[in-house]
Formats: structure tokens, C-alpha cells, sequence
């Protein structure tokens, strides 16, 4: 079954500092955090807070009628949010935070009982925890380890609010080796590495995406000017 679609439409993300780099990063919190907790039932693919800069409050009222106790028609659920009163790029990242999961807590508060498979609550409280996590993910695109040197490493991709690292982690003593930076909301474009070849001290990664290996060249890295 496919994961559920945690996300958020902001219109232009230039007018949000930083919101297209939250966005993703809850679009890979949230599954864990929250997906389990849905009914299957309802044929739900895709959830989203919809920032409104007109807005005064939050259309509640409007959000219930569509929802509660109903079957989502088109497999969307989304609410409008009031942005108006709030100056997000003066927000502080701890600010941010709260904001983003307050909204979340507006959302699934009042979607009716029979969305979730647990009592409401624990959906609440999921959320209160993940506001107080360090909101960091460390994924190994690459299944298969790099060896240089008589040196073993792991691919990783260690994903922040402030930006995308690809980087080689030494089995041996785990050092952490950075290789670049990406932003965190282009991971799928940028970032879609699917297998690396070493030829010499050259290491080169290629692509998942069809358009990105017919159109972007390979990121290359030369290890022996990286690695000590």
C-alpha cells in the first residue's frame, strides 16, 4: 500500500523562508509518526495544510462539513490555514516547529473518529513528540558499501531544515566525510542517486531519474582529495 501524503501548499515557497525545506522533512516525519494511525478505509493518499496569507482563522467549520464523517471524495483531505497574523520568516526554528505542528494537531482534531484506527488522542500526542524531536533524517540510498583504500564506507543522505548532505560514513571509526550539500526540498531531483561506480580515486553517482541521467551529469568526487 502507498504511504499517504503528508504535505503543505504554500503558493509561491519564496514568500515562506525555508518552508519548502519543512515541508519535505514533514512529509518523512509524518509517515512513521502518523500514517499507521489512519484508516486505510477512507482510501486517504494525500493530507495537506493549505497556508492562506488572507486568512484571519483557520476554516474549520468549512473543513468539518467536507469531512466529518465522510468519505473524501477525490482521496484529498486539506485545510485551510490562517497565515495572516503569523510573520514566519521572523520565526525563530524552534517558532517554525510549533507553528507546523499546531496546525497539524487543528487538522487531524477535527477530522471525526472514524479516520483514525486508535483514539484520536494518541494521534495528538504523536504530534506533541515529534515537535520535540530534532527533526533530522539519516537514510543510505545505496544499499551496497564503497571500498577505497582498503577502507569500507556507507553512502548516507543526513536531511535538515537547513539542507541535504551527501556524505561517506568510515565503517572502521565512523567518521562522517562530507561530499556536498543540497537543499533538503530537492532530494528527489538533485539527489535521486540509485548506485555509485569507483574508478580510481573517482567516485561517480548516477541517477534514478530518467531526465536527470539524460540531462544533468553525474555528480563526481575525487576521493584522494577528500578522504585523509
Amino acid at each position: 500500500m502507498r504511504n499517504i501524503w503528508f504535505t503543505i501548499y504554500t503558493g509561491s515557497i519564496e514568500e515562506y523562508s525555508g518552508i519548502a525545506n519543512y515541508r519535505t522533512l514533514l512529509e518523512i516525519l509524518l509517515i512513521p509518526a502518523i500514517q499507521d494511525k489512519i484508516n486505510r478505509d477512507k482510501k486517504v493518499q494525500k493530507i495537506m495544510l493549505m497556508f492562506y496569507s488572507d486568512l484571519e482563522n483557520d476554516d474549520i467549520e468549512y473543513f468539518k462539513g467536507l469531512y466529518y464523517n465522510k468519505k473524501p471524495s477525490t482521496g484529498i483531505i486539506n485545510i485551510s490555514i490562517a497565515i495572516k497574523e503569523t510573520d514566519w520568516n521572523n520565526l525563530s526554528e524552534r517558532e517554525r516547529k510549533d507553528f507546523l505542528i499546531e496546525k497539524w494537531k487543528v487538522l487531524f482534531s477535527n477530522l471525526s473518529d472514524d479516520y483514525f484506527l486508535i483514539d484520536k488522542s494518541e494521534v495528538i500526542k504523536s504530534l506533541d513528540e515529534l515537535k520535540n524531536k530534532d527533526w533530522k533524517v539519516t537514510t543510505s540510498p545505496i544499499k551496497k558499501k564503497l571500498k577505497y583504500n582498503k577502507e569500507v564506507y556507507t553512502v548516507v543522505i543526513d536531511l535538515s531544515t537547513e539542507r541535504a548532505q551527501l556524505a561517506l560514513v568510515r565503517d572502521s571509526d565512523e567518521k562522517w566525510i562530507k561530499l556536498k550539500d543540497f537543499e533538503t526540498w530537492k532530494i528527489m531531483t538533485d539527489a535521486n542517486f540509485k548506485n555509485f561506480k569507483l574508478d580510481g580515486d573517482i567516485l561517480a553517482f548516477s541517477y534514478s531519474s530518467v531526465f536527470n541521467t539524460l540531462f544533468t551529469a553525474p555528480e563526481i568526487f575525487n576521493l584522494k582529495e577528500i578522504i585523509n
